[in-house]
């Protein structure tokens, strides 16, 4: 019986999700978009979009258009001018701002006299989570025909993938060696994401805007440490994990999550100490301010 009543709530969740996907919040237009995305798929193969081509966004997802006008992934079905989105309401910002203040207040105050690695780790732990909600979210699109973000799960993968390397760099310099900083670290994780899915689901925007604020935070914090302890850490080696993601031969996903410089600049950290580690990882935390800073002001990466 318990099984039959969770296959009944599962099955009402998908009908619910297809009437809001499929006929918007507020008036969206998104069949139209599926219907452009149709017809430009009965043309023939898709082609690898330039990433300077993708979707643009507003609350809710309505509005994916490029710049002249045109639905991402067709020519022949002009929808409307709009090239960038109406500027984030007061009332968001000051919610978002709020939380961020709460979240930061409540780390500062636990972790003011433990290990600076410790915080690191909680904080690197909680940082990749608002990636894997927002891979959800858009693979849930993806999964009732709306293909038109697909370049946006591949820079949120890589953002995932660049704070993994972060945490793994953190518990290589036992930031969780300690039980109750992994027990904080995975339950605020946990919740956290439940937090995300359901705030991108209905306010995308403004869920970048809140994540912008994360990032710039970890850049500030980071950069408070590294001036704070320069001398020690220029002294320290650097992680056998830092060396073999910011120097490997593999920088594919490294490369995909710098969405705002130029592809002749491209980023090559070299780590030969502690102090390197720590600033490569603090310009990271730079990009993705500035990726989820783009996605709020621009609606693209």
């Amino acid at each position: 019986m318990a099984s039959m009543r969770f296959v009944l709530l599962f099955l009402m969740l998908i009908s619910i999700s297809d009437a809001f996907i499929g006929h918007g919040f507020a008036g969206v237009n998104l069949p139209l978009q599926r219907k452009a995305y149709s017809a430009h798929k009965s043309r023939g193969p898709i082609v690898k979009c330039n990433p300077e081509d993708s979707p643009v966004i507003s609350e809710n997802f309505d509005s994916m258009f490029r710049k002249d006008g045109t639905t991402w992934g067709s020519k022949s079905y002009p929808v409307s001018t709009v090239e960038e989105p109406e500027p984030l309401d007061i009332v968001t910002k000051s919610i978002a701002q709020a939380l961020v203040t709460v979240l930061k207040g409540s780390l500062d105050w636990y972790y003011h006299k433990k290990s600076d690695f410790a915080r690191f780790f909680v904080l690197e732990t909680v940082a990749r989570v608002p990636y894997f909600a927002y891979m959800s979210v858009l693979h849930l699109y993806e999964s009732f025909g709306y293909h038109d973000r697909a370049h946006w799960i591949k820079i949120h993968y890589a953002e995932a993938d660049n704070e993994l390397h972060h945490l793994l760099i953190m518990e290589a310099l036992g930031g969780n060696k300690e039980f109750s900083d992994r027990w904080i670290a995975q339950h605020a994780a946990f919740a956290y994401y439940w937090f995300c899915v359901t705030f991108y689901f209905l306010h995308p925007r403004g869920a970048y805007y809140v994540m912008s604020l994360i990032e710039n935070h970890a850049y500030h914090t980071y950069s408070k440490y590294i001036e704070a302890n320069k001398s020690w850490l220029a002294s320290q080696p650097s992680p056998a994990i830092a060396k073999e993601y910011y120097e490997g031969g593999d920088l594919y996903l490294f490369d995909a999550f710098h969405t705002t410089r130029a592809e002749e600049q491209e980023r090559r950290p070299r780590v030969q100490s502690l102090l390197d580690t720590f600033e490569s990882i603090r310009d990271d935390e730079s990009q993705h301010h500035r990726t989820m800073l783009s996605l709020v002001e621009r609606g693209r990466p």
